[in-house]
């Protein structure tokens, strides 16, 4: 079997092993599990292992032309103007409803003055001045997609349904975040994440597809998925149960869009996106 064969037959198991080779370094020195630590800048693009992943795979496996079809799909913004508003609104929407839904039933107000962006920013920033920022540099920065979406996604769907790549590439996502579980002071729950990661995952696949492979529409979709630093979001006790309430709400949105779009799909009108 020549090497490029082999590449090809295997790209998906390989480039998911190299995607892990090229960032879990980074994550587990940075969450100070391995007796060093890599610059600040570097962990702020950590996600670019992704894209190195991606693109080395691609090129090995099916080409240069390939590699610029991949890139392309970063090109791709001439979609129905509802796909921004998912992309942008989606997220932030369920999370807020999320806070004040937990604020309803226990009958405790949310306390924003305690939400992760003050950690971030300082304690006497002045927040609303910062969440453009921030979006825009997690969309620069984070590269995760041209990995789950962009490399990963595509050869899932060339053999199962869109629902069912959408549930392997979440679970594959959330174990990913495993390192940041082991470091000191995170005591998020594992299970919760996973749970989360496989909602994302289908609401993810379901935009991909619906924009016919947009990639920088789902790398918004990523970066607003991140605004929940702004909101008193899994940083107290409160803040934990709205988290759970979150992830209930993704849930069930997931159903939703797969009950109308289909499992198939998840769309009614774009194919499935592919990797011959």
């Amino acid at each position: 079997m020549y090497p490029t064969e082999f590449l090809k037959r295997h790209s998906l198991v390989i480039g998911i092993l190299l995607m892990f080779l090229l960032t879990w370094p980074i994550d587990l020195a940075n969450s100070r599990l391995l007796p060093f630590q890599f610059p600040f800048v570097i962990y702020l693009f950590l996600g670019y292992g992704f894209i190195f992943a991606s693109l080395i795979m691609t090129g090995l496996a099916l080409g240069k032309d390939a590699v610029i079809t991949l890139l392309k799909r970063f090109l791709i913004w001439r979609v129905g103007w509802k796909w921004y508003l998912v992309a942008l609104l989606l997220f932030p929407a369920v999370e807020t409803v999320a806070v004040m839904l937990n604020a309803a039933l226990t009958q405790t107000p949310a306390d924003f003055s305690r939400v992760v962006a003050y950690k971030v920013f300082g304690e006497s920033a002045n927040l609303a001045l910062f969440i453009v920022p921030f979006f825009l540099i997690d969309a620069v920065s984070n590269g995760e997609e041209m990995g789950w979406r962009g490399y990963v996604l595509p050869r899932l769907q060339a053999k199962y349904s869109a629902l069912a790549s959408s549930l392997i590439v979440g679970l594959i996502w959330g174990f990913w975040h495993f390192p940041k579980f082991l470091a000191e002071g995170w005591d998020g729950s594992l299970l919760w994440y996973m749970v989360a990661t496989m909602a994302k995952a289908v609401l993810f696949t379901w935009l991909y597809n619906n924009t016919k492979g947009s990639l920088l529409l789902v790398t918004f979709f990523h970066a607003a998925s991140n605004l929940g630093i702004f909101l008193p979001i899994a940083n107290t006790a409160e803040g934990q149960s709205a988290y759970i309430t979150a992830i209930i709400l993704e849930v069930i949105a997931a159903v939703v869009v797969t009950v109308i779009a289909g499992p198939a799909r998840l769309s009614r009108t774009e194919p499935k996106q592919i990797q011959e």
